[in-house]
C-alpha cells in the first residue's frame, strides 16, 4: 500500500499545517511539505505505512471528535486547538510529531522558485 498526496491531503492534515505554522501557510511550501511527507511516509515498513494510513484516513473523524467541527470549516484557532487535544489521545500524539516534523522539512527543503533564484543571483 502506497499513501499518495490525495490521500494526506483527503486527511485534512496540510490545512492543519497551514493554520499552525506560517512556515506553511503559503501555498508553494505546503505543497512542497506534502510532496515530501508522501515521499518519507512511503519509505516506511510496510506494515508501518497500513498504519499511517488508517491513522490518515480516520484523522477527519478524531479531529471532528474532539472540536465538534470540520476540517475545512474550523477557524485557525479552532484548528490549533484541536491539533493540541489530538496531540493527547493515544497514537495520534505520534502521528502528529512524525508528519508535522516532515512537513516541515519538505517546506524548508523545497525547491526555490524562479523568481527567489533570480533574486538570490543579484
Amino acid at each position: 500500500m502506497r499513501i499518495t498526496e490525495r490521500t494526506l491531503n483527503s486527511s485534512g492534515l496540510p490545512v492543519c499545517w497551514a493554520a499552525a505554522y506560517a512556515a506553511l501557510s503559503s501555498a508553494p511550501a505546503l505543497r512542497e511539505a506534502v510532496r515530501h511527507t508522501t515521499a518519507s511516509l512511503n519509505r516506511m515498513p510496510a506494515g508501518y505505512r497500513w498504519v499511517m494510513a488508517a491513522a490518515l484516513r480516520s484523522f477527519p473523524v478524531a479531529f471532528h471528535t474532539v472540536t465538534h467541527c470540520r476540517i475545512r470549516h474550523a477557524t485557525p484557532g479552532e484548528i490549533r486547538a484541536g491539533l493540541a487535544r489530538m496531540r493527547d489521545l493515544p497514537g495520534y500524539a505520534d502521528v502528529l510529531r512524525a508528519t508535522t516534523a516532515l512537513a516541515l522539512y519538505g517546506a524548508l527543503d523545497g525547491a526555490p522558485s524562479r523568481a527567489q533564484t533570480r533574486e538570490a543571483a543579484r
